[in-house]
């Protein structure tokens, strides 16, 4: 069995962690990685079981590289990193973290992951470059690429639903960086989609997740002739549909 790396993207409140459950029901999904998880569990038991992200035995060396590899210019480490300490298969944070740094710690289980030869996954608003950029690196490490878009009409719908989520107990999002994220993850799908050797595009505005364009290799499919206005204008149009 080939080894498979799916990402499941999409704006904030679209409707990512719904499909993935979704997906999980009838796909192996390998190793799952998402940041804002991250976020949580360290910031609550101010550690994380290794074996929860990835089979591969790693140590201080591994992380302290990877924390040196990283541009000076990111924003994500704008603020010192709290010390992390990984010992005995435990990764060890005693101060809490920011979602910044939740999303380079899930950064570093994905390039672990990069280097084995087992399915994987993970979670992104896709709304930076790099992610897409991390699709290339699995096609060229010999992962079957699997893209997973869900995004709504409007980002006033997103807005909306973070509220309803935020009501209930879930994580808030900026409602600023909300819209920002809405159209910098949109003007990325058609380059994902172009890289991924299979790709669902889907609609969540009614809450149905449709799935409107799939794409198995070099063949597309348009499964409801009533194409969302953002489809056609991020993707469509850009193909020549």
């Amino acid at each position: 069995m080939s080894k498979k790396f799916r990402m499941f993207s999409g704006p904030n409140g679209s409707g990512k962690s719904t499909l993935i459950q979704e997906v999980k029901k009838n796909y192996n999904v390998g190793f799952f990685i998402n940041a804002d998880e991250i976020e949580v569990k360290v910031n609550k038991f101010k550690f994380l079981d290794i074996s929860e992200f990835t089979n591969k035995s790693i140590n201080q060396n591994n992380w302290n590289s990877f924390l040196a590899s990283l541009n000076t210019n990111d924003i994500r480490i704008k603020e010192e990193f709290p010390e992390i300490i990984i010992s005995d298969k435990f990764l060890i944070c005693k101060k809490g973290i920011n979602s910044y740094q939740a999303a380079i710690m899930a950064e570093f289980f994905r390039n672990i992951l990069l280097e084995n030869e087992k399915t994987f996954s993970f979670e992104t608003v896709m709304s930076h470059p790099s992610k897409v950029d991390f699709l290339k690196k699995a096609k060229q490490a010999g992962f079957s690429t699997y893209l997973y878009f869900i995004c709504t009409q409007d980002p006033k719908i997103n807005i909306q639903r973070i509220i309803n989520r935020v009501v209930k107990g879930g994580h808030d999002v900026d409602q600023q960086k909300t819209v920002q994220r809405y159209y910098r993850s949109l003007e990325l799908l058609y380059d994902a989609f172009m890289i991924s050797d299979r790709a669902f595009v889907i609609d969540s505005s009614n809450r149905n997740r449709d799935v409107i364009v799939e794409k198995n290799k070099n063949i597309i499919t348009i499964h409801n002739q009533n194409i969302p206005e953002w489809i056609a204008k991020y993707l469509l149009n850009k193909l020549d549909y």
